[in-house]
């Protein structure tokens, strides 16, 4: 299971108010032009909804290959996205 429902740290390590890791990817998944769309529609209406992902390894890979190549994320995002896998 991959828990994306938790909010984003600064690098004190204290929460950024509002910024939720699951929301902030899913945002980023809808905007993305590549890929299976409906796939990707449905993860990241889970990951908005703050629902855990199961994944089978290759939707897992996907997912965090769409993460590591996001050109709209953040360093600090995509960092804390990745560790939730």
């Amino acid at each position: 299971m991959i828990n994306l429902n938790k909010n984003l740290l600064d690098l004190d390590g204290k929460e950024i108010e509002n910024a939720n890791i699951g929301k902030i990817v899913a945002q980023t998944l809808v905007q993305n032009p590549k890929g299976d769309a409906l796939k990707i529609w449905h993860i990241a209406g889970k990951l908005h909804k703050g629902e855990e992902l199961e994944l089978d390894k290759s939707d897992e890979e996907m997912l965090k290959n769409l993460i590591k190549e996001s050109e709209t994320l953040t360093i600090l995002t995509k960092a804390q996205a990745l560790e939730c896998f």
